[in-house]
């Protein structure tokens, strides 16, 4: 669903980067080829070890009573309704959109955001357009040289400083490494099952990440419920209460479906809420 934003609210939340994209800085928007370190992926599944360990008994989700009237940079909490800020980011969105080069063309597509151990997006990973398209290669480029903003049609596009000439010269980024890992890559949270803490209960899925304008993570839009209901249930958690886990296995919640009902219901924008009667 379309998302509504200002002229004002846009401009706030895309300043992220735009002052070094109209400078045209090469060094902060040059393709790199990276592999996650033995050091980060070893802490990775450090944290995995520790599993529910770092979590209590009821997570710290969104509670309706205690988060009424609450604002942050990426969810504002009004009652039994949790709408994504004007200034955040979903990640849904921002995956698949246009790539705009410094002469105002488009070079390609995003294909995935690579994270960092904070959660924050530190590459873009594009696919340049190929022929008609196809036979396009993937390139990482630093997020700090990257400017989000939204064209004519209310969608998505990411202007960097390279044109379509200089992305053709630069190797191809392997994204398998990040793709193994399981919470490295933003597509790697997309549609990902997630265990909750009781085994009487449904598994649900992460449907979506939303950013804050800085581009960090901070929560995990999460589906549950559905089957003999009418629909699913969508909740935001904070991303840290999601347990890490390799790409082939859940990501793991320590909550159970009852105490997840209890949470705001996560809407993306005030009409959302106005339609569903949560407000």
């Amino acid at each position: 669903m379309k998302r509504l934003f200002t002229t004002t609210a846009l401009a706030a939340s895309m300043a992220l980067a735009s002052a070094a994209y109209a400078a045209s800085d090469d060094a902060k928007n040059a393709p790199r080829e990276m592999t996650p370190s033995a050091t980060e992926m070893q802490g990775d599944m450090n944290t995995q070890d520790r599993g529910m360990q770092g979590h209590s008994a009821t997570g710290t989700a969104i509670d309706a009573q205690s988060a009424t009237n609450q604002t942050s940079d990426a969810l504002n909490i009004n009652g039994d309704a949790a709408v994504m800020s004007e200034t955040a980011i979903s990640t849904r969105d921002l995956i698949g959109a246009t790539v705009i080069g410094p002469d105002g063309e488009s070079v390609g597509s995003v294909n995935d955001l690579v994270l960092n151990g904070d959660n924050a997006v530190e590459q873009v990973v594009v696919t340049d357009g190929g022929i008609l398209g196809y036979g396009g290669k993937e390139v990482a480029i630093d997020f700090e040289g990257a400017s989000i903003t939204r064209d004519e049609n209310d969608e998505r596009v990411v202007r960097i400083g390279m044109t379509s000439e200089a992305l053709e010269g630069v190797a191809e980024f392997d994204k398998a490494p990040y793709e193994d890992a399981g919470n490295k890559l933003g597509s790697s949270y997309l549609d990902r099952e997630v265990q909750l803490a009781s085994a009487d209960d449904n598994a649900g899925s992460v449907s979506d990440l939303i950013l804050d304008s800085e581009g960090t993570a901070q929560y995990a839009v999460v589906d549950f419920g559905g089957l003999l209901e009418m629909g699913d249930t969508r909740v935001a958690v904070e991303i840290d209460e999601l347990t890490p886990a390799p790409a082939d296995e859940p990501l793991k919640l320590a909550m159970t479906e009852d105490q997840l009902r209890q949470a705001p219901r996560f809407h993306y924008d005030a009409e959302d809420v106005a339609n569903a009667g949560d407000m």
